[in-house]
């Protein structure tokens, strides 16, 4: 859990308590409003009884969010009395517009007399973490256990250059210490061999499960495939078996997949509602589950939010004084980079006709205020990872994850206007393996494919994950840096180019080789357009690969 319960109680008792002191104003305002319906006829009146409606309706989703459970039930008889009145074409009877005015009193009875709900809210949120996915930032961080002299240190060095923290174990009966010295790892990587004894590792780690020893996920990478070696490691709990020798992007492919199980980044969430209390309390129990969340009050600034926080779902209040729900889906349909973004409606709306008018604006679901905090959760990451399943297929390449070329190309116009508006600096780096045409001749394409991924696996374990990695086509590739200045950005390719060189690649023949990579560097304020910036990073690519390759070259001075 993000924040802890205390903490969040108390910031939930804080909500309750600001409706609580906001409530008697709300109901006041919502008597006068009934008050000004006396005299008034045609238009104006059945304006006001629609107003009093969605007024009511809010007020009923609101109360009961809070824990006014007894406000929540009159307002919704206020709202069954304003749907009689406009039910009908004639003037209002007399009857209905008395049963509207009774209730006015009925409701400030409620209002004076309801008390606050308790903090089973907050259980109820923490009951929910067990059906969420671990929300976490990965350590990358393992434990090499290898004998000495077995290729460990070129082990070390090559993982480190993925970004890994590797700490190294010469020996089994040396793990445990190192374990209580480090702390918790996210993998351990181990051979088998130690002295000639192949069971040494295998009993070590049986001994250690066995007193209750908490043990990373186990990867065996060892030069013995015999059945008996590969049984002893099955039943030592091991998730992976590698021969040596074995390409680093092949293991770092499989260290991913060990550590990247059960987590992922944090879903991105934007609350559009004008009640400032109901939009920080539908994101306290979102944030609670570690979910990253934007809360908006004034919906004129919504392209800015989806420009700035590129969201993966949006939560949104129908009734808006300003601009409607229906109209904000639709201004948001109407933005094609957007049009994919699920959009749910959260309102104290109960009549499904209008919660089905309102999803034809652009609406994917509707779900009815008061909503207990655990179906919100659920609600939300379903929608919010059913979006993102689907969106890795229309925008990521296949064989690497990196975004494709289209998708690239709009990210990098979407940062340069981010920029633009904040002032901030953003570097766009072009990168194009050296040689490639001959790693395919020489040892194939399926080697060369190796070495496309191995390119793109160093990048996104070296680069931040607020930065934007593109595969362009064939060999070349873009990386997009947010906040990050020419200099900044060169040095850090310089150290990626040095890394990617020093990756040792295995041929189906046995035979070892190398490769390098040439980036040329452009920057934002210096380029101010995408095709100023675009062209000036790979004039800088030009003149890196004619300047003898395995280089990074600055557009702004050719070094």
């Amino acid at each position: 859990m993000s924040r802890d319960h205390g903490r969040l109680e108390k910031d939930l008792s804080d909500l309750r308590g600001r409706f609580a002191d906001d409530l008697r104003g709300r109901i006041d305002d919502i008597i006068k409003a009934m008050g000004s319906l006396r005299g008034q006829t045609g238009k104006a009146f059945r304006g006001g009884v629609e107003a009093l409606r969605r007024d009511v309706c809010e007020l009923a989703g609101a109360g009961a969010s809070f824990g006014y459970s007894q406000v929540s039930v009159v307002a919704r008889e206020v709202e069954s009395a304003c749907d009689a009145v406009l039910a009908r074409r004639d003037p209002p009877e007399e009857q209905d517009l008395a049963r509207l005015y009774r209730l006015s009193g009925c409701l400030r009875e409620a209002g004076e007399m309801s008390q606050g709900g308790s903090g089973d809210e907050t259980a109820d949120i923490e009951n929910s973490l067990d059906h969420c996915p671990t929300l976490k930032v990965r350590q990358n961080a393992l434990i090499v256990m290898e004998a000495e002299g077995d290729g460990i240190e070129q082990l070390r060095l090559e993982m480190e250059h993925f970004g890994f923290d590797v700490h190294v174990v010469e020996h089994p009966s040396l793990l445990e210490a190192e374990l209580a010295r480090v702390g918790p790892m996210d993998v351990l990587v181990s051979g088998l061999d130690f002295r000639g004894d192949k069971s040494a590792a295998l009993n070590v780690l049986a001994d250690l499960r066995a007193r209750g020893v908490e043990l990373p996920p186990l990867v065996i990478h060892t030069e013995h495939d015999d059945m008996q070696s590969r049984l002893g490691a099955v039943r030592a709990g091991a998730v992976a078996y590698m021969l040596k020798p074995v390409d680093m992007p092949d293991l770092v492919d499989q260290l991913e997949a060990v550590t990247r199980e059960g987590e992922q980044e944090p879903y991105r969430i934007l609350i559009i509602d004008d009640d400032e209390a109901l939009a920080r309390h539908t994101e306290l129990v979102l944030t609670a589950t570690g979910m990253e969340v934007m809360a908006l009050s004034d919906p004129m600034e919504v392209l800015k939010a989806l420009d700035d926080f590129s969201p993966e779902l949006i939560l949104l209040d129908l009734y808006m004084p300003e601009c409607s729900g229906r109209e904000i889906a639709t201004i948001i349909r109407q933005r094609q980079e957007f049009a994919g973004i699920p959009v749910v409606f959260l309102s104290g709306e109960d009549d499904k006709d209008k919660q089905l008018e309102a999803m034809k604006m652009g609406g994917d679901d509707f779900l009815t205020k008061p909503i207990r905090a655990s179906h919100l959760i659920s609600a939300v990451r379903i929608r919010a990872e059913r979006f993102r399943q689907l969106r890795a297929l229309m925008v990521r390449d296949g064989m690497t994850g990196l975004f494709n070329h289209t998708t690239t190309k709009q990210l990098l116009a979407n940062e340069l206007s981010r920029s633009h508006r904040s002032g901030a600096e953003m570097a766009l780096v072009a990168l194009d393996i050296d040689h490639f045409k001959n790693v395919n001749d020489t040892y194939g394409h399926a080697v060369g494919d190796r070495v496309i991924k191995g390119l793109s696996r160093l990048m996104r374990q070296r680069l931040r994950g607020t930065d934007i990695l593109g595969r362009m086509g064939g060999e070349e590739f873009a990386a997009i840096l947010p906040d990050t200045g020419m200099v900044e950005a060169a040095h850090l390719f310089d150290q990626l180019r040095q890394a990617f060189s020093d990756i040792v690649f295995h041929a189906a023949s046995g035979e070892t080789f190398s490769v390098t990579v040439s980036c040329g560097v452009a920057a934002y304020p210096r380029y101010a357009t995408v095709t100023d910036l675009s062209d000036a990073a790979d004039k800088a690519l030009y003149a890196a690969k004619h300047g003898g390759r395995n280089m990074v070259v600055r557009a702004d001075s050719g070094h």
